[in-house]
């Protein structure tokens, strides 16, 4: 795959990009490979097996944990949320067009699990460019890193969903309330109920809400991509509060479950190829084919499409391109539905997700394929997934 590196180089060149480490395996042959440094002063270069905050990379697990647990008739698809979060008993729904957020009537359309994992439950995020995800930044929702799942969730409960649930799709923190509710459920912190059921089966011993002081040199600098000079550049101020506000490490108590896990290329990958048919390395069944059918499949209806992610920063002029274009939603993945401009080589039925830091996972289950990409710039340049995502598909025959 020597067209993948040679992006890689062309973009480090060109100063969007430090480096990066992918790992694709297909049903022959494995691709594990680096370019490229951690750092600008180009002194840690990237190597393998280094530490990665995957963000938004998190959701999918905390999918197949919760669909672990269906299997399981721990809970069903159905259930309403308040079942566990008696909090949610009654919803309040923001009014059509209002203007502050006691604006709202009361309603007996209670979110669904199966809502929270296709992101139609009404919630939303603190840089959404609306009323609530606004009140979210004003109550700094799931800023502090010092707060627990449950302290999170009792704060979200106090505000009015956005929508009515079921009639919008809209990005948000969703799978941070499914986590705490898999805690309530199994009576166990979510790093237990993940490691038991995920990362212990499929040998992931890397992957944690946690790291040590003696990783800390395997973690992974984190940079940003400005938008004005079109250039990777350090951290500003804003983007380390950021960061710490949602990775503080070496805080074995902190726990996400839309962002917040530590991983390695070589672990992520063992997650996204295990997607493919339900088993590990040594053929033990993690998750039956028949749910990760489901799982994998538009589970949304098409009244809803085109999905798109927007927030506060968005910006749409002529080179605005909407990723999800082309895109239904799975129970816990994008899935691709007709390919547009943004996809026009992927095989329909591809899926996966990507981190706010760069961090991207696809996999094709047609052809046997996984494929992870780790880097750490906040809002990168799309070009450079763009393009490990095209040489992908266009060389296939000889992956």
């Amino acid at each position: 795959m020597d067209e993948i590196k040679d992006n890689f180089i062309k973009h480090i060149e060109n100063g969007i990009c430090n480096g990066a480490e992918w790992k694709i395996i297909s049903k022959n042959k494995i691709y594990h490979d680096s370019v490229g440094f951690r750092d600008l002063n180009k002194k840690k270069p990237f190597n393998k097996d280094l530490l990665y905050r995957i963000w938004s990379m998190t959701k999918p697990v905390i999918s197949t944990a919760t669909m672990q647990l269906v299997e399981k008739n721990y809970l069903s698809l159905d259930s309403t949320i308040d079942i566990f979060l008696p909090q949610f008993r009654e919803v309040k729904i923001l009014n059509k067009n209002a203007n502050n957020i006691n604006e709202f009537y009361i309603s007996n359309n209670i979110p669904t699990i199966r809502q929270l994992l296709l992101h139609t439950a009404g919630f939303t995020y603190n840089s959404s460019d609306n009323i609530i995800g606004e009140e979210y930044e004003k109550r700094k929702i799931f800023l502090p890193g010092d707060t627990t799942l449950e302290e999170e969730i009792d704060n979200i409960s106090k505000l009015p969903l956005l929508f009515n649930p079921g009639s919008q799709w809209h990005y948000s923190v969703s799978i941070d309330i499914l986590a705490r509710i898999l805690e309530i459920i199994t009576k166990d912190k979510l790093i237990n109920i993940l490691k038991e059921n995920i990362f212990h089966p499929l040998e992931m011993h890397s992957t944690d809400f946690f790291i040590d002081e003696s990783q800390n040199s395997s973690l992974v600098e984190t940079l940003e991509f400005s938008k004005k000079n079109k250039q990777i550049q350090n951290l500003s101020l804003e983007g380390r509060k950021l960061i710490n506000y949602f990775y503080p490490i070496n805080n074995r108590e902190y726990s996400r479950g839309g962002h917040g896990l530590f991983s390695t290329a070589n672990d992520y990958s063992k997650f996204a190829h295990m997607l493919i048919n339900g088993k590990n390395t040594n053929g033990k069944q993690i998750i039956s084919l028949e749910t990760l059918t489901n799982m994998r499949s538009n589970n949304l209806n098409p009244k809803l499409f085109p999905l798109e992610i927007t927030s506060v920063n968005t910006i749409k002029d002529e080179n605005y391109i909407n990723d999800l274009d082309g895109y239904g939603w799975g129970l816990g993945f994008r899935i691709l539905m007709n390919n547009t401009e943004s996809n026009k080589f992927g095989n329909i039925g591809e899926f996966g997700w990507s981190g706010y830091a760069s961090t991207y996972f696809l996999v094709d289950p047609i052809n046997q394929l996984s494929a992870v990409l780790m880097m750490q710039i906040i809002d990168g340049d799309r070009v450079i997934k763009q393009d490990f995502y095209d040489s992908i598909f266009k060389n296939l025959d000889s992956i």
